[in-house]
């Protein structure tokens, strides 16, 4: 039971984890700071088994990250500790990508996710202290626990199990369990006061934290309090070149430089110039557009044509934009403990996290995602600013309205978010043992995370209203954006304060849990040891919900005044979201065996030692049916030295609660209509399929804003189950002398096979097929929805032997269970340690975790589209093995083959040094590059060390003090860059070298 306390103290046979031993870890990776840390009366733990003490726990491939190796990363938050962790993969939720979806649909603020095995945050299992807690609301299909929840600065320790667990823990656990593991009867009290600083940057932390704890009536309880304060500074994105503009180019050596007389594709359409069509509306009700588009010029007059690039918008460059954000955060921890008696032991725990964050980001484009039906802003030719050669151009062309599209309102070029992060868990729970060696347990545990997400939005009823003004009051998108700076900002503005407002979205989830569990290492006894013996039942109640903004959530619509559309949303570039409350129930048990088979005293050649793990659990979930997992694990010690183990087990992971109950999720944005330039193609208009894309990369045409709708259909999609094995080696030599150090060197291979992942198409590969069924004359794809060609589509499509489509107005696409996901891959570990030499105190250790495979057999409709490529039906849309790559390690930006880290600690009287050095893999990135016959670019890998001296003061007046210089990324390097001179967010840091002071005292 992974439970603070003697009763459950989970001792680990001697040397018989090994490396990744829990107890190996956890104990020797604090050997340096044993002295400073003498007070702190915790318990050493497993993560994997309910049975105390069980031998079988050597089976069991666990990393401890102990408290030592947590400071040696110089982590200022979750975010940055997982990061530095090779058995952890990309970090899907972050609070870097803001700029990169300014809407509400995505996960913002003070979070980052946890991804364990790289295979997908849904997939890993977070346990505190033993038990699960509550995940990050709003992270729909994908659910995660926030990172940057945790309470870093107080980790007694982490442990890690690289094994999929579900038969223990239940749902989730299948690329494994993270434990963290929060220090308990704590003696005295401490207190640290920290800064750092990104050189070159705005970013900068401050923080306070500190520790407390006591004993209480005669020592039979104890009360221990962590508590922690930080403060972010935003980094901007002026302070690093490769985010301070969106104009950059590819030097002759394929680096991404900054060129601000580029041409660069990054550049946006949606500019405060603006383009301005003709249309009048037909007797059917269709609307027609007249001539070509109208544009305002740097004189401020009225041009007819395409869109200059010099006038389009570089919005990464509007000065105060944030590419992170400010951020206060606050973390409390307590737990305490009371003996009822001397077989009984009363506890509980009380938790609190809340973090407020601020973010400015660049101003809003007019994208009306409309669901289904097509829609635009259109200004009536009547209105005040509308300019004299415009209105007789109407008049002369029988307009009766002026389509408004691609325009920026840049008057107020920054927009403020802020989110509001909060997490509680409360627990109490009572334990006892019996005088025959069974102990028991049982606790309720309540957790909430909630989640306020609030920014300054574009309405469109409100924009509307003052564009069409016919007095000087009325807005005027006539005015264009700055002559001194064309891409960026307004020299010019108009007033806005009636157009934009504040739109909301509350997210909460809570859980709800009630177990009891007993256990016993010697519940019985047989001719090779104790067999141990644990059982238990656990009921779940898990709620979710997401309360949308009432001009988001169809309780406002925006209705076009001119063709009397109707979008459900209010909001300049979000989709419409209909709010979801929805809850599950489950109610689960649970059986463990942990058996020898050989002992040592049976004299086995070969054979010291053999142990058994038999584990299995039932689920019935209310809403997603019942399921049954076992686990067989095994740990063999061959000699004293070697110790060969393997498991095999299945899992299972439940939809998510939020995914489960979307229905259709409607999410938009500006999509390439693939099939117009395959025929562009195909009749010569361009010689290639990146010309074409490059010619017409602003052209709505080409690239219309679309929505596509994401369909969840409950009786159609089951729930994901999973079968994995694992098997490695642990080599101690203790035949070693003393003098050697302890040495352990140790690897294990695994595989996960999610048999029925669920997944869908999506957008581009909706168009892709599309594109394949009609160049090859077999009708086109249903999900993909056009209006009726045009006379302009006829001649578009003239002598490409492809039949005129009409544009696009939506695209739908279904959850479904795809075909079998496998991913391979092998752990690494070695480390050594020498205590009482007359140099001091020595710790290494590195951690190497290899990705062999991520391989699953992609839908067939993606198969069909990669044939029809290879074979010249289509033409080079994209690398058609790139496209159906079965293996997707490395591709795509994320999943690179290698992350490691190594760290060297020395500890010698009060000195302690600490040295780090993290390493990622390449990956290739642009797999949607549209150019066939160029391979996806590759995006070098990397190394960063962290380096950091800490001195501790041990008599007189300072005696308990300590002071902590440290410097993250040391050799301030910067991180690799894909072919747009974009950097991955999900897997690199944004800034360079980060120098960090900390002084604190213990008492």
């Amino acid at each position: 039971m992974l439970a603070n306390g003697a009763l459950h103290a989970q001792q680990a046979p001697n040397g018989s984890n090994g490396a990744p031993a829990a107890a190996a870890e956890a104990a020797d990776g604090n050997e340096a700071d044993t002295n400073r840390d003498a007070k702190t009366l915790g318990t050493v733990s497993v993560v994997g088994s309910q049975i105390a003490g069980g031998g079988a726990q050597a089976a069991l491939p666990v990393i401890s990250v102990s408290k030592e190796q947590i400071d040696s990363t110089g982590a200022a938050n979750g975010d940055q500790l997982f990061r530095d962790l090779p058995q952890f993969g990309d970090v899907a939720f972050t609070q870097k990508v803001v700029n990169q979806g300014r809407n509400q649909n995505y996960a913002r603020g003070d979070v980052a996710s946890i991804n364990l095995r790289n295979i997908g945050s849904q997939y890993t299992l977070l346990l505190v202290n033993g038990r699960r807690t509550v995940e990050y609301p709003l992270s729909g299909n994908t659910p995660s626990y926030n990172a940057n929840a945790l309470p870093a600065f107080g980790l007694d320790r982490m442990d890690v199990l690289l094994d999929g667990a579900a038969a223990v823990y239940g749902s989730d656990a299948i690329a494994g369990v993270v434990n963290l593991v929060l220090p308990s009867k704590l003696s005295g009290g401490g207190v640290e006061i920290g800064y750092g600083h990104a050189e070159g940057t705005h970013r900068s932390n401050a923080s306070i934290s500190g520790y407390w704890g006591s004993d209480f009536a005669g020592g039979r309880g104890n009360i221990s309090v962590l508590y922690g304060f930080a403060h972010q500074s935003a980094q901007l994105n002026s302070d690093q070149w490769y985010t301070a503009t969106d104009r950059r180019s590819i030097a002759a050596n394929g680096d991404a430089i900054p060129d601000p007389n580029g041409t660069a594709a990054g550049l946006s359409s949606y500019t405060p110039w603006g383009q301005f069509q003709l249309v009048k509306k037909n007797a059917n009700g269709t609307v027609s557009t007249l001539g070509s588009p109208y544009y305002v010029d740097t004189t401020g007059a009225i041009k007819q044509g395409a869109l200059p690039t010099s006038l389009k918008y570089d919005i990464a460059r509007t000065p105060g934009v944030t590419q992170e954000p400010e951020v206060n955060r606050g973390n409390f921890f307590a737990n305490a403990h009371y003996d009822l008696t001397d077989s009984s032991q009363l506890f509980g725990e009380l938790s609190y996290y809340r973090a407020k964050s601020e973010t400015w980001f660049g101003s809003d484009p007019d994208s009306v995602l409309s669901s289904t039906v097509p829609n635009y802003v259109y200004i009536s030719p009547n209105a005040y600013w509308v300019p004299a050669a415009l209105k007789a151009a109407a008049a002369s062309a029988g307009a009766t309205a002026i389509r408004l599209y691609n325009y920026n309102l840049a008057d107020e070029p920054l927009r403020k978010l802020t989110d509001d992060n909060s997490e509680v868990r409360v627990l109490a729970g009572l334990r006892g043992w019996a005088g025959n060696g069974w102990n028991w347990e049982t606790a309720l545990l309540y957790a909430r995370s909630r989640t306020v997400d609030s920014q300054q939005s574009g309405l469109f009823n409100e924009f509307v209203a003052a564009l069409n003004g016919t007095t000087a009051s009325a807005y005027n998108p006539f005015n264009g954006g700055d002559p001194a700076h064309p891409s960026y900002g307004d020299a010019t503005p108009s007033d806005i304060s009636g157009v934009v407002g504040w739109t909301t979205r509350v997210g909460t989830n809570t859980l709800g849990l009630w177990d009891f569990k007993i256990n016993r290492p010697d519940a019985l006894h047989w001719y090779a040891g104790d067999i141990g013996v644990a059982a238990g039942v656990e009921l779940r109640h898990q709620s979710v919900s997401d309360d949308r903004d009432p001009n988001i959530d169809g309780t406002i619509q925006y209705t076009d005044w001119y063709t009397g559309n109707v979008n459900s949303s209010n909001v300049f570039l979000t989709s419409y979201s209909s709010d979801i409350h929805a809850s599950r129930n489950v109610k689960s048990v649970f059986a463990e065996v942990a058996m020898p088979l050989v002992s040592p005293d049976l004299g086995v050649p070969l054979v010291k030692s053999l142990d058994l793990q038999i584990a299995g659990r039932y689920e019935d979930y209310s809403d997603a049916g019942s399921v049954a997992k076992p686990k067989f694990a095994v740990a063999w010690n061959v000699v004293d030295s070697l110790l060969l183990r393997g498991s095999v087990s299945g899992g299972f992971h439940a939809p998510a609660l939020e995914l489960a109950n979307s229905g259709t999720i409607w999410r938009g944005g500006s999509t390439l209509d693939l099939i117009r330039c395959d025929a562009s193609v195909k009749n010569g208009a361009y010689a290639q399929y990146s010309s074409c894309v490059t010619a017409n990369s602003g052209n709505p045409t080409f690239y219309p804003t679309i929505d596509t709708g994401t369909t969840y259909d409950k009786n159609h999609v089951k729930p994901e189950t999973s079968k994995q094995y694992s098997y490695g080696f642990v080599f101690e030599p203790k035949f070693l002398p003393d003098a050697a150090g302890k040495f352990s060197v140790g690897a294990d291979a695994w595989q996960i096979k999610i048999e029925n992942p669920i997944t869908s198409l999506g957008t581009t590969n909706e168009l892709l097929y599309d594109a394949y069924l009609r160049a090859s004359g077999q009708g086109s794809n249903p999900n993909v929805v056009r209006l009726a060609p045009t006379a302009a589509d006829a001649t578009l499509f003239a002598g490409s032997g492809i039949n005129p489509v009409g544009a696009l107005q939506y695209v739908v696409t279904d959850y479904v269970n795809g075909q079998p996901l496998t991913t391979k891959g092998i752990d690494y570990h070695l480390s050594w340690r020498k205590r009482d030499t007359a140099w001091g105190n020595w710790s290494f250790l590195v951690d190497v975790s290899q990705l062999r495979s991520y391989s699953q057999t992609p839908l067939p409709q993606v198969q069909a589209v990669a044939k029809a490529i290879s074979s010249g039906q289509l033409v080079g849309i994209v690398n058609p093995a790139t496209l159906a790559a079965y293996n997707q390690v490395g591709l795509n930006g994320a999943k690179p083959e290698w992350r490691g880290s190594a760290a060297l600690i020395w500890n010698h009287d009060d000195w302690t040094v600490r040295v780090r050095d993290n390493y990622i893999g390449s990956v290739t990135s642009a797999a949607y590059s549209y150019v066939a016959a160029t391979a996806p670019q590759k995006v070098t890998s990397t190394q960063l060390w962290t380096l950091s001296l800490r001195k501790d003061f041990s008599h007189d007046f300072f005696k308990g003090g300590y002071i902590e210089i440290g410097a993250r990324n040391l050799f301030d390097k910067q991180p690799p860059l894909d072919a747009g001179g974009n950097y991955l967010p999900a897997l690199y840091e944004d800034y360079g070298r980060y120098l960090y002071l900390n002084i604190g005292s213990k008492w």
